[in-house]
């Protein structure tokens, strides 16, 4: 017999009852539709296994798969459903007002006027940490210095620029 043919037969004796029990599992006659076409595609994927069947064994197969695609949906919508609420009581993130980045800027001109103004020792330690990357013996080899005198100009260098920005904020906070 010819394959479309007996699917037609198959699909004609279900159809009605299959598409009953999805409106009535969803609610939704539209999403019921779609898991009738969902129920008959695996039906015609299927359709050797299913020939051999009784009209009851048929129709056993076909609601088994039915159910489960009706559980299917009804995880995936529970699934939907708490992401949304989830997103929903997540705070939207407030936009960062146009002042944020001329702040920002005026920040960076405070670190690179107070870097300037450092002493020279202090100038080229800070710079070989931050620029070059070194660790304080790399830059005592390199400086000729011990590598306790490299910590403390570090130190001394990141305390005045600390300072620096400690005096900024709190002359632009109202």
């Amino acid at each position: 017999m010819d394959r479309s043919v007996e699917f037609r037969k198959i699909y004609d004796a279900h159809r009605t009852a299959v598409h009953a029990y999805f409106v009535g599992r969803t609610g939704d006659r539209w999403r019921a539709a779609d898991l009738m076409q969902e129920t008959f595609l695996r039906a015609w994927r299927r359709l050797p296994e299913l020939t051999g069947l009784s009209d009851d064994g048929q129709r056993a197969w076909i609601f088994t798969v039915a159910r489960n695609l009706s559980i299917d949906e009804h995880r995936q919508s529970r699934t939907r459903a708490a992401t949304d609420a989830a997103l929903r009581a997540e705070p939207a993130d407030a936009a960062a007002p146009a002042s944020t980045s001329v702040i920002a800027a005026e920040r960076v001109t405070v670190v690179a006027d107070s870097i300037r103004r450092l002493p020279e020792q202090q100038r080229v330690t800070l710079t070989l940490a931050a620029a070059g990357g070194l660790t304080s013996a790399e830059m005592a080899t390199a400086l000729g210095v011990p590598a306790g005198t490299v910590r403390y100009r570090l130190s001394e260098a990141r305390r005045a620029l600390a300072e620096a920005l400690r005096t900024y904020d709190d002359v632009e906070q109202p």
